[in-house]
């Protein structure tokens, strides 16, 4: 058997959850402890998965069982907490998004490629079955040149989701709203089987949660093969819905919801298609996702350090949907079409 790998949670929310369970069901892991403030949400977590409880994070950072550390903090702490592990020599699985300006996300890359470690960035859907099938047969050119590459997350998060927290729905912590919280896995999922985005013009608006960054947005997309596309993004949709991802070629057409195959429209194949009814999904409960969804992306972390090579979705590609967004931010507060780097 490999090395075991061990693991320090830093954030003791409801995200962390995901990370246990992977962690648990990977053979050469090992959760060695946690580290949350206040201290009393970490010791009554380390209690129920036996692991340590470590008074500060600089103390989680000198433990020497400690390999890889997964970040599940509030969205505007992941950067600084990213560098910090990285400039301590510890490689970092950190939830989405990675960052949440263009500042944090240079320094972030920078840290990690000054100090050898390998950043991971969870975008867990990449690693779906499905998603996968989709993204080969555009990679093989079944679905000839793309046309088109449009999402639709109309999503629900009630008036008590915001106020349960001090930290939700503010620029400084969340870093945005429809787009880079809840949106953010879709963006980056769309823009991976479609493309890389070009530009963005969008318009980003509050209308109906009082919180400070937006509750609905509309965006144009350019990708770089010449493909456009539309994002659309709220949080106000009631009673929620499950995102829907359109990508149409010359030669055919496949629609996603969430990660069910609801239609293959290519030429010469024919696919088992799904309702889409039965999928786990957060698109009305954050919660309501399987708790198996974080395990092959934890897995090709520790398979990053054996085989010396870079993570699936590492910092490169963790920052393209958080550009993307800031892109689109942009573009709303000026009122114009912005060019992605």
């Amino acid at each position: 058997m490999s090395k075991k790998y061990g693991f320090g949670i830093v954030g003791c929310g409801a995200i962390s959850k995901w990370h246990v369970a992977a962690i648990n069901e990977i053979e050469n892991a090992e959760l060695v402890g946690v580290f949350n403030t206040p201290k009393e949400f970490a010791e009554s977590f380390a209690k129920e998965n036996n692991c340590r409880v470590f008074d500060t994070y600089e103390q989680m950072l000198e433990c020497e069982d400690i390999d890889i550390v997964n970040i599940c903090t509030p969205s505007g702490t992941h950067a600084p907490l990213a560098i910090e592990a990285a400039n301590h020599k510890k490689n970092v699985i950190v939830e989405k998004p990675m960052a949440i300006t263009k500042e944090q996300l240079d320094e972030l890359t920078c840290a990690v490629e000054k100090n050898n470690v390998k950043l991971e960035v969870i975008s867990q859907l990449r690693f779906n079955e499905n998603v996968q099938k989709v993204k080969k047969a555009i990679d093989n050119g079944e679905l000839g040149k793309i046309l088109l590459g449009d999402i639709y997350m109309k999503y629900y998060r009630s008036p008590e989701y915001y106020s349960s927290s001090n930290w939700r729905g503010t620029w400084a912590m969340d870093g945005g709203g429809a787009l880079m919280n809840q949106g953010i896995h879709g963006i980056d999922l769309l823009q991976y089987l479609a493309g890389g985005v070009k530009s963005v013009s969008g318009i980003c608006k509050t209308l109906a949660r009082d919180i400070e960054v937006e509750d609905v947005a509309s965006l144009v997309v350019e990708y770089e093969n010449g493909a456009v596309g539309v994002i659309q993004g709220t949080t106000c949709v009631e009673p929620g819905y499950p995102r829907v991802i359109e990508i149409t070629g010359t030669k055919g057409t496949i629609v996603l919801r969430e990660t069910d195959i609801i239609r293959w429209d290519v030429d010469g194949k024919e696919l088992d298609l799904c309702d889409g009814t039965k999928s786990q999904a957060g698109f009305r409960d954050p919660g309501a996702i399987a708790l198996n969804t974080h395990k092959p992306q934890i897995e090709d972390m520790i398979k990053a350090i054996e085989e010396d090579r870079a993570p699936m979705v590492d910092e490169k590609e963790g920052r393209k949907p958080v550009d993307i967004i800031l892109a689109a931010y942009e573009s709303s507060k000026q009122r114009k079409q912005i060019e992605l780097r």
